[in-house]
């Protein structure tokens, strides 16, 4: 048997000679490792779902708007020649739904009262696909493409103002013209979304019925696409920026239209980073105390195989591989606890009350499904077997520096 096989069955044997110390030792490691899985799989979760949501319920992955607009949740500028826009992205492969709208605040009344409103025109068959609007319906029908005086709100907004479906509604705002224009509308469906934002100050008509009112010809606030996969966002906006170039057009993705949501993301990654050097350090500080622990109890044993032959470097790399397996036993059990929470919580969901603060601002699930976040799992589990040997290189040093005979006197 050569000697690297010696040395790792040995390594083997002498972390079971303490079972309760391992033990512990392996416990500390798993349980470390587990709850830093649940944190980064949550926060990952979270945040791939406050994504999700945003981007179906209003802004998409990337939008194109005018260059002089410089509000991008309500555009204050239009493009006035979107054609050249449809054609650009039905161009692009990775495209994989879209649709226009027309952005506009008015005011909207009834025979009981009026309330401002952000008047969304959109086009109704796109819109269905690209966003989940039509999912929160809750009444009456969605919109329908020929019908040009139909209207949504949201259920808040329809009890604020005291209609029903079928009622009359008027939208009043000052046309491009410079005029006051005003047009009849019939409430067609009425959606809940959850958020206060949604259904009490947004309304939706068709994208016609809107230019008509605004006496803006077939201009839009903005193009929205959602991308078949959603890693291909920097090329596709390059690709459209590219062919774009010579219109008076900008081409954003939802980190600059949905800035706060890259604001939350940050502050979660920071939270995440402090846990992580938290566990590390209590794992790092677990597997140092039990190696160093062991070392002394062996150092008569240590003097023996130096006085036998053994090289230092052979004492010092029995101690890094027993390190070693303590690392990776602690990563598999901790890898596999950490597996079994998730897939339950991905399977019947997570109940967290933060779902009611994002709620407010866009729809949002009470409920987090959690998902693996395969990146940071694989990262992690190298970080733990590398914290384990990083903790016995002290123990090791000092068991390779070790004299003979002083060793061999030790008790």
């Amino acid at each position: 048997m050569n000697l690297p096989k010696i040395i790792v069955k040995l390594a083997w044997r002498n972390i079971w000679r303490n079972k309760r110390r391992t033990a512990i030792t392996l416990a500390s490691i798993a349980l470390g490792l587990c709850s830093l899985l649940f944190q980064q799989s949550l926060i990952k979760s979270l945040q791939d779902q406050i994504i999700e949501k945003s981007t179906r319920t209003y802004t998409g992955h990337i939008q194109v708007f005018s260059k002089s607009t410089t509000d991008l949740k309500v555009p204050d500028a239009r493009i006035e020649n979107p054609k050249p826009i449809y054609e650009a992205v039905n161009k692009i492969s990775q495209v994989d739904l879209w649709g226009p709208k027309l952005i506009f605040t008015g005011l909207v009344s009834s025979p009981f009262t009026s309330k401002g409103a952000l008047v969304v025109g959109i086009d109704s068959v796109r819109e269905k696909e690209l966003t989940t609007i039509a999912s929160y319906m809750v009444e009456g029908d969605y919109i329908k493409g020929e019908e040009e005086r139909s209207l949504l709100m949201g259920v808040k907004l329809a009890k604020e103002m005291d209609v029903k479906l079928g009622e009359k509604i008027v939208i009043m705002v000052q046309g491009s013209d410079g005029s006051l224009s005003a047009e009849l509308f019939r409430l067609k469906g009425l959606f809940k979304t959850g958020s206060p934002v949604y259904d009490g100050q947004i309304v939706y008509i068709p994208l016609m019925a809107a230019q008509k009112l605004l006496v803006c010809g077939d201009e839009i606030s903005v193009v929205s696409m959602h991308l078949k996969n959603i890693d291909d966002i920097g090329e596709v906006r390059m690709e459209l920026s590219q062919i774009l170039q010579a219109e008076p057009v900008n081409v954003v993705t939802w980190k600059e239209s949905a800035h706060e949501i890259v604001s939350i993301q940050k502050f979660q990654n920071a939270i995440l980073l402090v846990v992580l050097i938290i566990i590390f350090g209590i794992v790092a500080l677990g597997i140092f105390n039990t190696l160093l622990m062991s070392f002394f109890e062996r150092i008569r044993e240590f003097g023996l195989m130096l006085a036998l032959g053994s090289k230092p470097a052979h004492v010092a790399s029995l101690i890094l591989c027993e390190a070693f397996f303590l690392g990776t036993l602690g990563m598999l059990l901790g890898n596999l606890l950490g597996s079994v929470i998730i897939l339950y919580f991905g399977k019947n969901g997570l109940p967290l009350p933060i779902g009611d603060v994002i709620g407010y601002w866009m729809p949002f699930d009470k409920v987090i499904y959690l998902k693996f976040a395969w990146k940071e799992l694989i990262l992690s589990s190298i970080a733990a077997v590398f914290t384990s040997l990083l903790s016995a290189i002290f123990p090791a040093m000092r068991a390779a520096k070790l004299q003979v005979a002083q060793a061999l006197r030790h008790y």
